[in-house]
């Protein structure tokens, strides 16, 4: 179900939108040149970079007058360079990392 019926994007409507992730502000941005709201989410992203969490993503279509509030959630993956080539033994005295929760 596409609960996003009512909230159409058209080219040339004044958009401003906001992510934010544990009460920071991670990407902000002002435009016209969206199709859609998948167009404003994708720009968000692209500036956001990676970030872990559960994010507020912020629709406002100043034009039509309507605003969208989205949760957006995502986990940190490491890269491909961090992860070891060889896992070691473990060793006595020392703290693990789990790799997907640091």
């Amino acid at each position: 179900m596409n609960k996003n019926v009512n909230n159409i994007v058209n080219y040339g409507d004044s958009i401003c939108a906001t992510l934010e992730c544990n009460g920071n502000r991670l990407a902000s941005i002002t435009g016209v040149n969206f199709t859609s709201l998948d167009d404003v989410k994708r720009a968000l992203l692209e500036l956001t970079g990676r970030f872990a969490g559960v994010a507020v993503l912020t629709v406002r279509n100043c034009t039509q007058g309507w605003r969208d509030v989205t949760a957006l959630a995502t986990m940190r993956r490491p890269a491909a360079a961090m992860q070891p080539a060889v896992i070691s033994q473990p060793r006595i005295g020392h703290q693990y990392l789990i790799p997907w929760a640091s």
